[in-house]
């Protein structure tokens, strides 16, 4: 748990002039993370944080750099560690070291490690501006303009980030319709994953609109 706490944050994007269109942003990122993180086990106090000052390197640049610049004010200003590795670490769905040298970064691995730090991440990558973005749309946008490996990274992060809604189907898997089920999913905000549950199937749903996909597939007949 963090000794720098919400009310610090604040504080210190006030120091630094962050205007009211990035706090606007700020606010909807923390609004989301925050509603991730009370679904899973994670440091909510250290999410809180690091969502308030993600973006705190906007108040010195707009540019790709503003997370390695966040960081540095961080660092002088003597903030944890672990929250200087949310603010670095969540450009995209993160930077291997060698798309960060492509991209005219410092060498460094820049993908998340720690939950805390993949829910910002994530969170971020789901707000434009300060409106929800729908994961398919966020992956359709990422697709044009990421790396693969980043759009494969930003995937796996949805899996890990949400907690599973699941749904039981009386069929075995093979015999569920993929096609249809898409189609049927396709308006819910989400993702979603099979299993085997002999002698039947389990669906696992991930993102906001989980719970109302469950109920939507109740009647639902592959």
């Amino acid at each position: 748990m963090t000794s720098f706490k919400k009310e610090d944050a604040l504080k210190l994007l006030q120091k630094y002039n962050a205007d009211g269109r990035v706090m606007d942003h700020l606010w909807a990122v923390h609004d989301y993370a925050m509603e991730i993180a009370g679904q899973i086990e994670c440091d909510q106090d250290l999410v809180e944080v690091g969502s308030l000052l993600h973006d705190i390197g906007r108040t010195r640049s707009h540019n790709k750099d503003h997370a390695i610049i966040g960081a540095d004010i961080l660092r002088k200003e003597g903030v944890d560690e672990a929250i200087v590795n949310i603010v670095e670490r969540h450009i995209g769905a993160g930077l291997t070291e060698p798309e960060a040298i492509k991209l005219g970064l410092p060498p460094k691995n820049y993908v998340p490690q720690t939950i805390e730090e993949k829910i910002v991440c994530h969170a971020d990558n789901l707000i434009g501006g300060t409106e929800r973005v729908s994961i398919q749309d966020t992956i359709r946008i990422a697709r044009l303009k990421w790396f693969p490996a980043s759009v494969d990274r930003l995937i796996r992060m949805h899996f890990e980030v949400f907690t599973p809604v699941t749904v039981a189907l009386s069929k075995n898997c093979p015999d569920v319709d993929i096609a249809k089920l898409d189609h049927a999913l396709e308006k819910f905000d989400l993702l979603y994953q099979m299993k085997s549950d002999d002698p039947g199937c389990i669906i696992l749903l991930y993102g906001r609109d989980s719970s109302k996909a469950k109920e939507f597939l109740a009647n639902f007949v592959a």
